[in-house]
Parts: structure tokens; sequence; C-alpha cells
């Protein structure tokens, strides 16, 4: 069966029996301006995002982050309603959450950070609960390294796969502390600039070869609006991104992208390279939805009919026939 023939087959929607998942991340407050819009002190963090495009996939997500006594418990609840545990969120009721503010350029690709208040997560140490040791995929959000290591020497039995996300900052100012935690990971999710920063390489082929190196398994390349990229060994496989008529808020794309690539491979128990090109497919298809609204106001309103008629939106955008002459 080819990729494409497998993404046409109808979704299935999440069951109780697909695998467990832990997600470790930030959970904050956000202010965004976009040059279409611009909103105040909206819900975020990677831990939000990935957990909630999860969410779709399967229904037993237990989430690792902290926050203020100025989180809302209303988002706690519908996280909660939507099967995703947080037993592992530490609650500090006199301190504030994680806030960032940032604005968009024109191409909506390039972003200028304004305000970073680190507030609880300058002291984040994280808690594993008994319930969360039997972790079967692991999503390591864009944290400090050292946190992210700790997190993996702290279950007691290493998970079928390990995703993490990184960013430049920590490429700029931690690289030992990364180059550890690259070691005992199996997936690498990172945007272009990232990588050739990281590689020292401008060709992503190459970049990718030389990050491929240092321990990941598998290395997944985020180009936004460009698609994204998979790399395995000596393979190479392309995800187009979706062509959108209006992109609000791309804050949260990437992690929601991990969300929906993680959520997948976790509902289908499935950690082949050839799966992992039908969760690049899923994580792309969470992304598109995420950046249509600001914050995560599109993500917690997506029908499973939804997703099936955007997957099918991306087997039509790449499928073409061809006649090869002799």
């Amino acid at each position: 069966m080819t990729l494409l023939e497998s993404l046409q087959k109808t979704f299935q929607p999440s069951h109780p029996k697909t695998s467990s998942m832990v997600v470790v991340g930030t959970m904050a407050f956000d202010s965004i301006e976009t040059p279409f819009g611009k909103s105040d002190n909206i819900i975020g963090g990677a831990a939000t995002y990935i957990s909630l495009a999860a969410s779709y996939f399967i229904k037993n997500i237990r989430l690792v982050s902290v926050i203020g006594g100025d989180f809302p418990k209303e988002q706690i609840s519908l996280m909660n309603h939507r099967g995703i545990h947080t037993d592992g969120v530490q609650v500090k009721e006199n301190e504030k959450s994680f806030f960032w503010k940032g604005s968009y350029h024109l191409d909506m690709n390039t972003r200028d950070t304004l305000v970073t208040e680190l507030n609880v997560l300058a002291t984040f140490d994280p808690i594993f609960p008994e319930s969360y040791q039997e972790c079967e995929f692991l999503m390591l959000g864009n944290l400090t390294p050292t946190i992210q290591k700790s997190v993996i020497e702290r279950l007691r039995t290493r998970p079928k796969l390990i995703v993490l996300d990184t960013m430049n900052f920590w490429i700029e100012h931690t690289p030992n502390e990364l180059a550890q935690v690259l070691k005992m990971i199996d997936v690498l999710t990172i945007n272009d600039a990232e990588a050739r920063e990281l590689s020292g390489e401008y060709s992503l082929v190459k970049a990718a070869k030389n990050i491929l190196e240092r321990g990941p398994k598998y290395l997944i390349i985020k180009k936004g609006e460009h698609g994204a990229l998979l790399f395995h060994e000596n393979n190479v496989f392309f995800a187009p991104a979706l062509p959108l008529e209006e992109v609000f808020d791309p804050t949260g794309a990437g992690d929601a992208f991990a969300g929906g690539f993680v959520g997948y491979l976790a509902q289908t128990n499935d950690i082949s390279y050839d799966n992992m090109k039908r969760a690049i497919i899923y994580g792309s298809t969470m992304a598109s939805f995420c950046v249509e609204k600001f914050g995560t106001e599109r993500l917690i309103n997506i029908t499973q009919e939804d997703i099936e008629e955007r997957v099918q939106d991306f087997v039509d955008l790449v499928q073409f026939d061809i006649a090869l002459v002799d």
C-alpha cells in the first residue's frame, strides 16, 4: 500500500486501547501581534498545543508542566475533558505563569520576541507521578536541555519513542547540554534555520547527515509554509504545507505539528519509517488548523470529519499521474 492509498483510508478516531503518551513543556500566556490582528494574554505554551493536538488521536495523555495561580482552572478542566491528565502539572499559587509576547512580520515566518517572563518556569523541576512511569511515547517540548535530560533519566523504563524539540537559544547557549540529550532521543524536530545552526551546514541534506550522527535516528526539519522534511539514514521524505486562505497566528504551529505527529504514532502504535511518513501528514494537518485562529481557539474546535477532509486535501495536493517514456 502506498502512502497516498493509506492516507485515503478513513481516519479512525482514537480509542482507549492506544498507547500512553507523556508531554513535557510549558503552559503559558501569550500576547501576539501579527499584520492581521492582535491578541493579548491568551493561553499558549508548547505543552498546551502539543497535548491538544494529540488529544484528537489518543485519550491517554499525561502532562508535565508548571503554572502559576493565575492560570485559568477552566483551561485545566477543558484539557481533562479531552483525556489530558494533569497530575504532573505543578501549581504555584502565589506566582505567575510563564509569559511570552511576540510580533510577526508580514511573511509570518519571522518574528520578534518583545517580552519573555520566565516566572514559575525559572525554578521548574519536573515531577513524575507514579502513574506516568509506564510511558510509551515521550514528547519533550522546547525547554532547557538540562530539564529534558532529567525527564528521560527519571523514567524507570525507556519509552518506545522519545521525540524532542529545541530552538536556536539552546543551540547557541547550551551546546554541550544539548549534545548530551541528543544522544538519548529517537526523533529531533527543529526548523531549517536551527538545523543549519546546529550542524554548521547550509545544505539541509548535509545538515541532516551531521545531526543524525549526533544521536537521533530520525530528524524532522520544519519549513513553515514550505512544508517539512523527514530524514532517516539515507532516506528523505517531503510533506508540503497546505496553502491556506487565511493565516492568523503561527505561534503554536510547530507544537501542534509535533502533537499530531506523535499522537498518530501513539494511536497506531507503529514507529516504522513508513508510518512516520503518514504521521508527518497528520502533524501538518494539525498545524494547518492551528494557524487559522489566534492561540488554541481553532485546536479546540475541530471534528474528526474536519481532520479527514484536511488529510484528503493533502492527498489531493501531491497526487498526480505521469507516464514515463522509455
